[in-house]
């Protein structure tokens, strides 16, 4: 699976997540789950999400469990092989999951950020959310070493008509 592989490029072994969870999250969010691949069809990144509620945070190697009632599209996982990177792939997919998002009338994207890319999501408009519940705190906390932060971020629809 070439998702396996972009992911070993881009992630420390300690956020390993296996070809069979991988597989699961495609079956469960298909619809909120893209791949950029080039020409040839090589896949360059790919961005893993879901519908969820507000401050859930999904466990590191944890199935996506789907809700009925979603308020925000959760970004789970997000990938761009490390020679495409500077193509604006990061951003398009971005893009792709705000309007999907919208689409779906929910006003918020959430995301566990890891790997110090706080700085980086924060100039994609999140910010770090410190509140959390137990449960919250105690999914965070399975990103270990990571210092992982969980971050939202508003979305507005467009109102110019």
């Amino acid at each position: 699976m070439a998702v396996v592989a972009l992911q070993d490029s881009c992630y420390s072994d300690a956020l390993y997540e296996s070809p069979t969870l991988l597989q699961q999250r495609l079956s469960v969010a298909a619809d909120s789950c893209w791949l950029a691949e080039n020409a040839n069809g090589q896949l360059l990144a790919y961005l893993f999400s879901y519908p969820s509620i507000n401050g859930q945070i999904t466990p590191l190697a944890a199935a996506f469990t789907l809700t009925a009632l979603p308020e925000l599209l959760y970004l789970h996982d997000m990938a761009v092989n490390p020679a495409a990177r500077g193509l604006g792939l990061a951003s398009r997919l971005l893009a792709t999951a705000k309007q999907h998002a919208l689409s779906q009338g929910l006003t918020k994207l959430a995301l566990v950020a890891v790997q110090g890319s706080v700085p980086y999501w924060q100039r994609k408009g999140f910010r770090v959310v410190t509140k959390l519940t137990d449960s919250a705190e105690h999914a965070l906390s399975s990103y270990q070493g990571e210092q992982a932060r969980y971050m939202q971020a508003a979305l507005l629809s467009d109102t110019k008509g």
